[in-house]
């Protein structure tokens, strides 16, 4: 299903035929719910103001991107609501990590289907952002550092981190890591991908190169899917494609991006 509400578009279908069998027998095609069109319907009525878009641009001269947007809890995001999570994941389980969880709005929607919730951040201001929202969190990439906390987690979820990490590969190794019996790991990402880190206030390319040269998304789910998933033993238990909203200003109230959301298993 795709169509527009509010002039933007939401994407939710996929052409199956152009993506291998296991994922075709796993796609769950999600809808624009109640839930979503609600958070759409706030952020036009309430976009981010000029004053707080000059402060934002300001703080970019000192510090990066993440870092600007947890100073001034500008640009919001929004992935899926709690209802369309149930409907990937099931039950949820008793805990859950989630990785570069930004400023909690993504988690949030997540939140509600596990009793224990953990977050980290590379970030400083959105590792304060989550504390204050009453998130545990821990200032660390657990690509190179573990968290001080118990492993064994339910699921772990990258939302949107794959494409902004040097070692996307080892992030995604890593997650499995802290997985307990039976967990499953959660990707979400943008695609086709267009992968960017942050160091400080410079921009780099990752070290580790993820399948970048495809020019649609059916293309790019196939590469990520056979060049980086399947070849390390992660079995696709659910796949889906939602839109990746981000509120912005009064003359453009919301960015969206197509993002693919894999929930894994280990063979």
């Amino acid at each position: 299903m795709s169509f527009l509400y509010r002039d933007i578009p939401l994407r939710y279908s996929v052409d199956l035929a152009r993506l291998p069998a296991e994922l075709q027998g796993v796609f769950v095609e999600l809808d624009a719910d109640d839930s979503t069109r609600a958070w759409i319907d706030a952020v036009h009525a309430k976009p981010n103001p000029r004053s707080k878009i000059l402060l934002r641009n300001l703080a970019m001269l000192f510090v990066n991107l993440y870092d600007a947007n947890g100073l001034t809890n500008s640009f919001q995001d929004r992935l899926l609501s709690t209802a369309q999570w149930q409907r990937l994941l099931g039950e949820g389980g008793a805990r859950l990590l989630d990785v570069g969880a930004g400023d909690g709005e993504v988690t949030r929607q997540l939140a509600p289907l596990f009793s224990d919730i953990v977050t980290t951040e590379v970030s400083k201001p959105m590792v304060r952002r989550l504390r204050g929202k009453g998130y545990r969190s821990h200032h660390c990439d657990i690509a190179f550092a573990d968290i001080d906390d118990p492993g064994g987690f339910d699921v772990v979820a990258l939302q949107n981190v794959i494409d902004r990490t040097t070692h996307p590969l080892r992030l995604i190794e890593s997650a499995f890591n802290l997985l307990g019996e039976e967990g499953r790991v959660v990707i979400a990402t943008p695609l086709p991908l267009q992968p960017e880190v942050y160091a400080g206030s410079r921009r780099l390319m990752p070290e580790e190169l993820l399948p970048v040269d495809t020019p649609d998304f059916e293309s790019a789910v196939t590469a990520l899917y056979e060049q980086v998933l399947a070849p390390r033993g992660y079995r696709v238990t659910a796949f889906t494609r939602a839109p990746y909203l981000c509120s912005g200003t009064a003359k453009a109230p919301v960015d969206v991006l197509d993002d693919a959301i894999f929930v894994l298993a280990q063979w």
